[in-house]
This record gives C-alpha cells, structure tokens and sequence, in this order.
C-alpha cells in the first residue's frame, strides 16, 4: 500500500511542476520572430515584381535583386565577355488614370557594363488597372574586347511614372508649317491664332 502511495505521489508532483513551469513560461516568455519584412507602399502605380528569367554564358546573380514603388537594384557578375543575366520587371497601375514611364535613369558602379530594356519603350501607356512586364538584360558594352578585372555590377535604375500630358506627346509638324515638335506647343500655337 506504501508503494502505490509513493508511485501517485511522484506522478502528482511531476504533473504539478509541469503545470507550474507553463503557466510561468506563458507570463514570462518573450516570443522572437527571425527574418526579413517588407512593407510596400500602396501607389497607384508601382512596381510589383523583380525577378531573374536568365542567366547566360556563366552570368549569376552575386546578390538578391531588390524593388521598391519605382526602382530595381540588381546586383550580378559576368565572368565571360558574352555573359548576361536578365530580369523580368512587373508595373502595376491600380488606377482609373493611363501612366506611362517617362524617364528612365541609371547608376552603374562598371563602367563596362551596360544595361537594355526590352518589350517596353519609354512614352508607352501602361492601361488603367492593369500590369506590364519588360525585361532588363546586364551585358557588357559593345566594343569591350576583354572581361575587366572586376566584372561585378550594381545596377539602380529609377523609373519615373507620370500621367501623359500634351507636352510628352510627339508631332510632325512636317504638314502644318510650325516649328512645334510637341501637341502641347502646337496647342499653344493654334490658340494664339484664332485668339
């Protein structure tokens, strides 16, 4: 009978410091979350993806690619003279209003690397509520003939995105006898003749 007594008596004590060690824990316990977070800001237009499609001649990626609402940084190596290493870069315009990319500007830590958009054009609409992709390719520039000693780049390249305005708008003036070369001047131009 003794023996049975000692063997619950164990079996409570043991239940009883468990009980207490997770209510202790439950009030004392900081909890730890490891890894990255990314808040994106919410634009009418933005860009939403980057990521590699290729990579070719031995070309890699020596760093994650990164975005944010209206650039990339790409960060690659070219080992070869016919190295490359292409993204795929998605615009996203959520509003009710055509946009387009009007300019297009880079900074380039090598000088021997160059970059080139392909399936986009700079003045081009991007549609109310849709989204476009186009691709940008690192390669080396022509007329380079040997890999440099350091053949790593970091690519930034800043897009502004606008709502088209008259002014952005190309015009042969070839018919029409004026100097103007954009709409808007031609605008300005017809008014002040039947003003």
């Amino acid at each position: 009978m003794v023996h049975i007594k000692g063997k619950y008596l164990w079996i409570i004590v043991f239940v009883l410091i468990c009980s207490i060690s997770i209510v202790c824990a439950s009030y004392n316990q900081t909890m730890m979350i490891n890894g990255d977070a990314i808040l994106r800001v919410d634009e009418f237009i933005r860009i939403t993806d980057l990521k590699m499609l290729n990579m070719e001649n031995e070309g890699y990626e020596t760093y994650n690619s990164q975005y944010s609402k209206n650039s990339t940084n790409m960060y690659v190596s070219l080992p070869k003279i016919n190295s490359t290493v292409t993204y795929e870069v998605t615009v996203t315009n959520k509003s009710g209003y055509l946009f387009v990319i009007s300019d297009i500007a880079a900074s380039l830590v090598n000088e021997a690397i160059t970059y080139e958009i392909t399936n986009y054009k700079i003045g081009e609409g991007i549609g109310q509520t849709s989204e476009i992709k186009f691709n940008i390719t690192l390669k080396y520039k022509e007329g380079i003939k040997e890999v440099p000693n350091d053949y790593s780049q970091i690519a930034s390249i800043l897009f502004k995105f606008e709502r088209p305005t008259a002014s952005m708008l190309s015009y042969d003036n070839s018919k029409s006898g004026t100097t103007c070369t954009d709409v808007q001047c031609a605008l300005d131009e017809l008014y002040e003749l039947l003003g």
